[in-house]
């Protein structure tokens, strides 16, 4: 989502090539195509071993000759990229990273491992948040030089009308509490759904909306029957309407962990009106401003969480506040505008792109 909001950004200014690694990224492909100036090249169906990826990638970049390349993938494929690119002669290039390095020691050898292989390939990091930022370096390998905190953006502007569009039309309701992530281990949803059934026995006529899918659908689905709270509880899956999904809900409340890396759903929710209730872990705490964008609770705690919901559900007053509050963090913050500004300050930071919009960009 990333690539595509900058590449749809950067449509009228520069000519961008789209490489998909895996088939599996081909949801999203129909916008892509929609996009100005740009072409899109889509990975075969059989998964490429990864001298395969390197020769098919050398290949690309020698035949595209782009003035930069976007990583969007983080680890060993991300090597792999850089790699081809350095080979075919690119000379600026970045990778984005969206998670922290996992807590456990077995596992943390290998992403020092990948941050040594991004300094031998000049490849600088452009972390979604400063907490990622951080956390990368607590792994005391060092970072390629020019590597920095560079957060997600979102088109605002078009985000909260069609949120605003869908509040309008929506007929009186029960109030709904809706969170929009990935069903993985990343998230916290079990916290969430064991928060409702507290909710619900102070509000009785309130839904849960679960939005997004992932490999943990199932179980999720089970425990709602298991919380006596599935008559209540939709499970959306994956939708192209999520503007106008949170323009009908009443809270937002991203139950996650400390693995998480942004959140650029709740970078959403905050900028079509939605008061939000999010885990207080470093990137949540980041995004909304220790507070200013929303109330944080202590991560896995279902009394909390349930706690400030209903608050928030009660108390007009203080849910007008946060979202107001919200609305003008992400303006200063997280626009797709400053976003581009800074991706091309770390790709090109000794040229006036302004004067070149013709520049070649890859993903």
């Amino acid at each position: 989502m990333t690539c595509l909001r900058l590449a749809q950004h950067w449509q009228s200014r520069f000519c961008q090539h789209i490489v998909a690694l895996g088939p599996e990224t081909r949801a999203l492909e129909p916008a892509f195509r929609q996009l100005a100036n740009s072409e899109i090249t889509v990975a075969a169906e059989s998964p490429l071993n990864h001298l395969a990826m390197w020769r098919r990638l050398r290949h690309i970049v020698r035949d595209k000759s782009p003035d930069a390349l976007i990583i969007h993938v983080f680890g060993i494929p991300h090597l792999v990229a850089a790699s081809a690119a350095r080979s075919a002669g690119v000379r600026s290039l970045a990778v984005k990273a969206g998670n922290p390095p996992p807590l456990q020691k077995a596992l943390r050898w290998r992403w020092a491992a990948v941050a040594l292989g991004s300094q031998l390939l000049r490849c600088p990091i452009a972390s979604c948040s400063v907490a990622v930022d951080e956390a990368l370096r607590k792994l005391s390998v060092g970072m390629p030089k020019n590597s920095r905190a560079l957060p997600n953006g979102i088109d605002i502007a078009s985000l909260a009308a069609r949120a605003s569009r869908s509040r309008q039309a929506r007929l009186d309701r029960a109030p709904v509490i809706g969170m929009v992530a990935r069903l993985d281990a990343i998230k916290d949803h079990d916290t969430l759904l064991r928060a409702f059934g507290l909710v619900r026995s102070r509000i009785p006529d309130c839904e849960l909306w679960i939005v997004g899918d992932g490999a943990l659908r199932g179980a999720l689905e089970s425990k709602s029957h298991t919380y006596g709270i599935a008559d209540w509880t939709k499970f959306l899956g994956d939708r192209a309407d999520i503007p106008e999904l949170l323009g009908q809900m009443d809270v937002y409340a991203f139950s996650t962990t400390c693995d998480e890396g942004f959140g650029i759903a709740l970078v959403e929710a905050m900028a079509a009106g939605v008061a939000v209730v999010a885990s207080d872990v470093p990137a949540c705490r980041e995004v909304l401003g220790h507070g200013e964008g929303g109330i944080l609770v202590p991560p896995g705690n279902a009394s909390a969480l349930a706690q400030s919901i209903v608050e928030v559900l009660q108390n007009p007053a203080m849910r007008a506040n946060k979202i107001e509050g919200a609305a003008a963090r992400v303006e200063r913050e997280y626009t797709i505008q400053k976003c581009a500004m800074r991706w091309e300050a770390l790709l090109f930071p000794d040229t006036a792109t302004a004067a070149v919009p013709d520049l070649q960009c890859a993903f």
